[in-house]
């Protein structure tokens, strides 16, 4: 049988006719479904995915791809001992750069809080993280800079949420003050030192840029009464196996050091981000899922409303398989132009989005001030298949249903 003529019968019946309009209009509503359902799933994963990369880059360029720490949380004065030697022995570590971190009071004119001080060497936290490409104001630089009255007070970097929070720019005085314990008690109160606000950055993490200041190692030494420095943080060449090399840090090092990767340190965020992913896949599914039942009930009703001219056309030399074929290829049709139209609006609305950011997120909810998106071409090709077997499946029970009808039975049905 010429698989042409089947095409041509089925297209045929899918379009719209004045006796079976309202077949016609339900196959619409089917192809409808699809259109949304794919519509909705490219935008999602390309929003899951989005959101995943965002957030992955922001807390690769905070933090280092791994760090070494002691499991008492003392301090570590041989840092450039480890270092090196940790160097020598994996040769996939590009750089190093030592650390302090620790909370501190931030006091400017009228405006007291509490942020994370990081205390880093200028020249090679360059390497190491990517707080340098991210100043929006001033430059990344840890020189003394002269206040109004002329002194020179030692600087720091903020984040530009911080620095709003704080009403301060470019130049504004800030102190720094250890928070009173038991000891401080005793020994005199806290410790201050005034800061000139050298520059301010942004990585569109509203944690990163609300609480996070960074400053020179000799200075937070000072501020805090230490001598050593909290960690060493080391670059490899690829981000991805971090654990990898922590792992081999921690084991070459032994007690009383430990390594620690960026996975480790957001695990629960990135578990998350992977589950959410799915989740989401399979909410949406069933969206293309209902139009898939969409479609069931669209053809019965048309092998109902066909059923004397499935007859005339068993009679004329038709196969079962050939009356099956012609309502698989309808099913077939309402899936491939409903998905292409759907993926069409879909990446559209992506492109757009990834380039112009119109779509807009509150970043003390969200972490991030757009909605990001970014479309991945196999989730693409998975979402067409996915949607298009659905189709096809869905019409396998009014297609055998028409197949299995006698024809004489058929003609005379009324």
């Amino acid at each position: 049988m010429n698989h042409r003529l089947e095409l041509r019968i089925a297209w045929r019946y899918l379009g719209a006719q004045r006796k079976s309009l309202f077949v016609s209009l339900i196959s619409l509503f089917s192809m409808g479904g699809v259109c949304i359902g794919t519509f909705a799933l490219i935008v999602a994963l390309s929003a899951v995915n989005g959101f995943e990369a965002e957030v992955t880059k922001q807390m690769i360029g905070k933090d280092a791809h791994f760090e070494v720490i002691n499991y008492r949380g003392e301090q570590i004065f041989a840092q450039d001992s480890i270092a090196k030697l940790l160097m020598q022995n994996d040769k996939e570590i590009t750089a190093y750069s030592p650390f302090i971190i620790y909370k501190v009071g931030v006091s400017s004119k009228k405006v007291n809080d509490g942020v994370v001080v990081y205390g880093i060497d200028g020249k090679s936290a360059k390497d190491v993280i990517e707080l340098p490409s991210k100043m929006i104001a001033g430059n990344f630089s840890l020189d003394s800079l002269r206040d109004s009255g002329g002194v020179w007070r030692p600087t720091l970097m903020l984040g530009s949420i911080l620095a709003q929070r704080l009403r301060v720019d470019i130049g504004g005085r800030i102190v720094l003050q250890t928070f009173q314990g038991p000891d401080d008690i005793v020994g005199g109160g806290p410790r201050m030192m005034q800061f000139i606000v050298g520059g301010i950055f942004e990585t569109g993490m509203y944690e990163y840029d609300g609480n996070l200041l960074y400053t020179g190692i000799p200075e937070l030494q000072k501020l805090l009464d230490m001598r050593g420095v909290s960690g060493i943080q080391f670059k490899v060449k690829n981000p991805w196996k971090s654990e990898i090399h922590a792992e081999k840090a921690s084991v070459y090092l032994g007690y009383p050091y430990y390594a620690s990767d960026w996975k480790s340190k957001n695990q629960t965020l990135l578990k998350w981000m992977n589950y959410e992913k799915f989740i989401v896949a399979a909410i949406v599914c069933l969206i293309v899922l209902i139009a898939a039942f969409n479609i069931i009930s669209s053809l019965i009703m048309v092998v109902v409303d066909k059923t004397r001219e499935i007859g005339i056309l068993r009679s004329m030399g038709f196969s079962e398989g050939a009356i099956m074929r012609v309502f698989i290829n309808m099913g077939s049709f309402i899936g491939i132009f409903g998905s292409i139209l759907g993926g069409i609006a879909g990446l559209a609305l992506c492109i757009i989005q990834e380039r112009t950011h119109f779509i807009k997120l509150p970043a003390d909810v969200y972490m991030m001030p757009f909605f990001p998106v970014q479309v991945q071409a196999l989730d693409v090709v998975a979402v067409f298949v996915i949607g298009n077997a659905l189709c096809v499946f869905a019409t396998i029970l009014p297609a055998w249903k028409a197949g299995a009808m006698k024809p004489v039975r058929a003609i005379r049905h009324d």
